[in-house]
């Protein structure tokens, strides 16, 4: 039996289609072109040809890697092959020397995921609920709504003030639904000028959203401090922006990432939906190659220890064989000894 991993291409589709995973509905028979090439890579497990495991990466903003589309044949499940699989993956996207992050995020309740993730020592950084709402306008106090900031330069102020602020209290960014990231320079750079941003009229508190894509269509609303409930004319904002938006049939959900301490702050009649957690694991480019440095010290140390276990077992067989050996010298020289004896007797 052959084990084999290499990068699948859009022509293993019909590899993929033929494995047993058991899910009911899985989405990625739907998008396997898309992420099976450009900024998307999708990596297989063989048994001799029989692909039995596959995961897969997608590079944002050049610097950082999201780990998933982890899936496994259900008829050759406990064999080590996700955790095998998804090493192959960080390796294979550690090669590119502009990632300086590796993450993963996976819901609470993913059980396999989350024990591979333990086994290659890829740490968690925090929990995130997926908050979807069509109607926030409870949350609101019927005040007005902050003022749209289109100034590039201002925005940039904002941002450097918060989250490129080293004491700034958030140190995670929600750059897409699904797919938030430790904060970087390079989350910021194409896309700040697309996001729209909202001031309070006392110039303390901002929030930006914009559009996207995710199955649904999105009003994607990010708001950097743990008070959203305080603001006064904040959700106001968000309501009259999505109002807009599902006017113009580009949005039909608002989409906030909530810390734990955000969700409990929310009064017990909040409008959002708010299923299991999701938690992000991480580890910089830096803290994985320490990892593969210290991986690699202790596969050779067991494979010194192996060796010296083998030399141990060799030198107990010769030393075994040696007093066979004299055992059987010792035997020759009696027989000898009693023939010449015998031989002295006749004469």
């Amino acid at each position: 039996m052959a084990v084999t991993t290499r990068q699948l291409t859009p022509k293993d589709f019909d590899l993929y289609q033929s494995m047993e995973t058991g899910l009911e509905e899985d989405y990625m028979l739907r998008v396997f072109n898309r992420i099976s090439q450009g900024d998307n890579a999708l990596f297989g497990l063989f048994e001799d040809e029989t692909l039995v495991a596959v995961a897969g990466y997608t590079v944002f903003a050049q610097e950082y890697v999201m780990l998933g589309r982890l899936r496994s044949d259900r008829r050759y499940r406990n064999m080590g092959y996700g955790t095998r699989i998804i090493q192959y993956v960080i390796d294979q996207a550690l090669a590119n020397p502009s990632v300086e992050w590796i993450c993963a995020n996976t819901e609470q309740h993913n059980t396999p995921a989350l024990t591979v993730l333990k086994k290659l020592n890829i740490p968690p950084i925090v929990s995130l609920y997926a908050a979807q709402a069509t109607d926030v306008s409870r949350l609101g106090s019927d005040k007005q709504v902050w003022n749209e900031v289109k100034d590039l330069v201002i925005k940039k102020e904002w941002i450097n003030q918060t989250y490129l602020n080293p004491s700034f209290e958030a140190s995670i960014f929600p750059f897409e639904a699904y797919y938030p990231f430790p904060i970087g320079d390079s989350l910021f750079e194409d896309r700040l000028s697309d996001w729209r941003l909202f001031e309070n009229a006392e110039r303390t508190r901002y929030l930006l959203m914009w559009e996207e894509k995710k199955g649904d269509d999105l009003l994607h609303v990010v708001y950097p401090w743990n008070d959203l409930v305080e603001q006064a004319g904040l959700f106001e904002t968000i309501q009259s922006e999505f109002d807009k938006a599902k006017d113009k049939g580009t949005a039909s959900v608002i989409w906030m990432d909530l810390t734990e301490e955000d969700a409990a702050s929310l009064p017990d009649s909040h409008p959002f939906d708010l299923p299991s957690p999701w938690i992000l694991h991480g580890l910089s480019r830096e803290e994985l190659e320490i990892q593969m440095v210290e991986r690699s010290i202790s596969e050779a140390r067991s494979l010194i220890s192996t060796i010296e276990e083998e030399l141990k077992s060799l030198d107990s067989n010769l030393e075994k064989e040696a007093q066979d050996v004299h055992s059987l010298l010792s035997a020759n020289e009696q027989v000898i000894s009693n023939i010449i004896k015998a031989e002295q007797e006749e004469d």
